[in-house]
């Protein structure tokens, strides 16, 4: 018999349901204050006592009453241990929040030995400042209380613009057709191949030394993988890579450099290969949509008359890639442009090949000469083709961020499509 309310849950407000999503969702929480705010969620969403402590793995509906009636006459505080039980705290707020203070100042490395802090460096400074008995576990868990957690620094560069070296100085760059640009290329990403267009992306890896090279691999314990103290650097490789995110299909050749005198050559090759490929545009049977046009990708009709459209190409802005001749090639033989903005080679996908490829062919590894590392880089890439992953564009990780906003959010998926999307 379930459980009679004999208070029920107060409404949640928007800041409270969203604090105990992240207390629910967390693995790094306390297994009771997870608990709590699961059968606190629970009871938002069902009103029945006993359902929620199941869910919640509580003994019975009237731990959830009793909980439900402290999250009504004190909020928040009720996920926690309630007052007077358990180990009372050692250290005080004004102690909690120096420590806290203390993480957050910027570390002085002649004083602290260290330019960001880490648990043992933070624990010898506060030692050193009135803490002489603080540990690292009690660090962690006053810095996560404070909402804190240790995180990678990250590079971040806004698309669009870019900061080059003048003779004036520094100046920062901006790509007035940033905007346009993100929008045909997402654009392509999404219909092109639907429409019967083939996408290619191109780029150039690298350089990639003949040095030892970082990585990691299975060994037997105790026998690591040695790479040489001392080596001779062997000169450096690049990759010319072709590469068709709907079917996973990669071209490519490894140089020594890639100058327009050997990229262009090597790129128009394999674009009439691919070309020669493809269904011929002149049958009267091939019918393409109305919206497989040059004006889709150009924005207005062409001033010149030119041949079906056959092929989207997504390169890098680079001044070789916007010379006329290899641009009036591209056009004379179906080809369409679209060039990534400043700081967006992220809309490269052949980038986040190559980083495959990379990784694939040197990870760990010693070349000795340039040719060893163009062999070990192609045979990589042979074994990719041998069985090729498919890259999606707006695909799983996609939608995985989306729902982790939506639980940041902490409102329902119907309240929330119409902002994400406009996000």
């Amino acid at each position: 018999m379930p459980t009679p309310q004999r208070e029920p849950l107060r409404r949640l407000s928007r800041a409270e349901r969203v604090t105990l999503h992240r207390i629910a969702s967390s693995t790094s929480e306390r297994v009771d204050q997870v608990r709590r705010a699961t059968a606190l969620l629970a009871v938002a969403r069902t009103g029945v006592f006993i359902h929620a402590a199941r869910e919640a793995g509580l003994r019975s509906g009237t731990t959830v009453a009793d909980l439900v009636a402290r999250f009504n006459r004190h909020g928040l505080a009720a996920v926690c241990i309630a007052r007077g039980r358990g180990r009372k705290p050692t250290y005080t707020p004004s102690a909690r929040a120096q420590i806290v203070a203390t993480a957050q100042r910027e570390p002085d490395r002649r004083t602290d030995g260290t330019a960001t802090w880490s648990l043992s460096t933070l624990q010898r400074t506060l030692r050193q400042r009135g803490f002489p008995r603080v540990g690292t576990s009690t660090i962690r868990r006053v810095l996560r209380d404070a909402g804190s957690s240790y995180q990678r620094t990250r590079t971040w560069c806004p698309t669009g613009t870019a900061q080059r070296k003048r003779k004036s100085g520094v100046v920062t760059v901006v790509d007035p057709q940033t905007e346009e640009k993100r929008g045909l290329i997402d654009l392509a990403y999404r219909i092109a191949e639907a429409m019967g267009i083939p996408l290619w992306c191109q780029d150039e890896a690298g350089p990639y030394q003949a040095i030892p090279q970082p990585g990691q691999s299975w060994q037997r314990e105790g026998k690591p993988r040695c790479q040489p103290h001392e080596y001779i650097r062997g000169g450096t490789a690049k990759l010319l890579t072709l590469f068709r995110p709907a079917t996973g299909e990669v071209r490519a050749k490894g140089v020594p450099r890639a100058p327009n005198v050997v990229l262009h050559p090597w790129l128009k090759d394999e674009l009439l290969q691919i070309l020669a490929a493809l269904p011929d545009p002149t049958s009267h049977r091939i019918e393409f949509p109305a919206a497989a046009d040059w004006a889709t990708w150009l924005g207005h009709l062409p001033h010149l008359p030119l041949p079906p459209l056959r092929l989207i190409l997504i390169w890098d802005n680079l001044a070789g890639h916007l010379s006329s001749s290899i641009v009036t090639w591209l056009f004379a033989h179906g080809v369409m442009p679209l060039y990534t903005p400043l700081s967006g080679s992220w809309l490269n996908l052949a980038e986040s090949l190559q980083r495959i490829i990379r990784g694939r062919a040197l990870n760990g590894q010693h070349p000795q000469t340039v040719a060893q590392v163009i062999t070990w880089l192609e045979d990589a890439v042979l074994g990719w083709n041998a069985n090729p992953t498919p890259f999606e564009w707006d695909g799983k990780r996609r939608a995985r961020r989306i729902r982790a906003k939506q639980r940041r959010l902490g409102d329902s998926v119907a309240l929330t499509n119409h902002q994400l999307i406009a996000a």
